[in-house]
């Protein structure tokens, strides 16, 4: 019995210790460090389908987004609808609000019009109509002499392209804008009431057409009306 009567402290010291209200240390003895507690950025997917008139893809319609970060800045991103008009874009941040462009914005999603994000993650915007906001128009780039250039560049925009501090126009170098063969006619899709529309038409600079875009030539053709669309655009 007195053995037992002298263990007795031992185990209720620890105990009177956890009740004098000191804080108690963390334990960072589970393989878990403390940085592994600090929330990560949310992330999301932004998920639609647009239904366009005719077929053959996109036809120069971008879905524009733009999204604050966990930092505070906000950021722009394009989307590009495959073939069938789908989209799907993974992305960090607060999303703030989408625009569907067809050289101008023809639909808009502010963000008390957004869906909230699903148990997936998911943003779904379902199907967004613009088989009657749109019309398409045929056009061919053509050269007035013999090029080896086979293949340029073509960005459409309602209103002239906007240039930079030194007067530059916007480089064609990204996959937002098609690359179209010479002489092969191209479907755009535009608002039927369009006004001032203008090309930005982009040479390759030499033969590597996947990285030397960004310093060939340009030349801007317009402005034209939807109504009165040119079937040709020559280069110089």
């Amino acid at each position: 019995m007195p053995r037992l009567f002298a263990k007795v402290p031992l185990l209720v010291f620890p105990l009177l210790l956890s009740c004098t209200g000191k804080p108690v240390s963390p334990d960072t003895t589970r393989g878990e460090a403390p940085s592994a507690m600090a929330p990560s950025p949310q992330t999301t997917a932004l998920l639609g389908q647009l239904l366009l008139p005719g077929e053959g893809g996109r036809r120069g319609v971008e879905v524009h987004v733009w999204v604050v970060e966990p930092s505070g800045e906000e950021r722009q991103l394009w989307i590009l609808p495959d073939g069938d008009g789908r989209f799907a874009q993974e992305m960090s941040g607060v999303l703030t609000r989408v625009h569907v462009s067809a050289g101008s914005d023809v639909h808009r999603m502010a963000a008390n019009d957004l869906p909230a994000p699903d148990d997936s993650s998911h943003i779904d915007l379902g199907t967004i109509d613009l088989r009657g906001r749109l019309v398409e128009r045929r056009v061919r780039v053509l050269a007035t002499e013999a090029t080896p250039d086979a293949v340029v560049r073509v960005g459409l925009w309602i209103g002239p392209p906007q240039t930079g501090p030194q007067g530059e126009l916007p480089s064609l170098g990204s996959k937002q804008f098609p690359i179209v063969e010479l002489g092969r006619e191209v479907a755009w899709l535009l608002p039927p009431d369009a006004g001032a529309v203008h090309f930005l038409v982009e040479r390759p600079a030499g033969p590597d057409h996947a990285t030397t875009w960004r310093s060939g030539a340009q030349q801007v053709f317009g402005p034209y009306e939807s109504s009165a669309f040119p079937l040709d655009l020559v280069l110089d």
